[in-house]
């Protein structure tokens, strides 16, 4: 039995998600490629130290919402998506992963949905924090209340 054999995945265990696993370019090297008509793709700026600080606590709400909503089924959560108006599932490895694109200062690539996934094994971003303050409260008790924007 191989290494791999035998191995179960386990929580906390990342999936990389590379160019190498992508399948080849089908214009790689054509010089009318389709692409080649498209306009230059748009620099972003970097992102600020704010910004990647909100991401760095948004990895960790995500690694929290997973830990405590995927042993009861919820496989990850759900949006509207502006551009289209439609609802989109994410992954928890999705979200993940994207997050950790960010963070690497990479662009994130583009996903496709989920095949048929089950509206009802996804949640909002807000579910899951409502879902992780209850829990939260359940164990530890009311706190003071957090001063959204207040450094102490």
């Amino acid at each position: 039995m191989s290494p791999k054999e035998g191995h179960q995945k386990r929580y906390g265990e990342s999936v990389s998600f590379d160019n190498s696993q992508m399948p080849p370019d089908p214009f790689a090297d054509d010089p009318n490629d389709p692409a080649s008509f498209l306009e230059p793709e748009e620099e972003f700026p970097p992102l600020s130290d704010m910004e990647m600080e909100a991401l760095r606590e948004d990895l960790k709400n995500v690694r929290d919402f997973r830990r405590l909503l995927e042993p009861r089924g919820i496989r990850g959560i759900t949006m509207m998506c502006e551009d289209c108006e439609e609802t989109h599932f994410y992954d928890w490895s999705i979200i993940e992963t994207n997050i950790q694109t960010m963070l690497n200062r990479e662009i994130v690539p583009v996903h496709e949905p989920s095949a048929q996934p089950n509206p009802q094994a996804y949640v909002t971003w807000d579910y899951c924090l409502g879902y992780a303050d209850a829990i939260d409260f359940a164990f530890h008790g009311m706190r003071p209340p957090f001063m959204w924007g207040k450094n102490s």
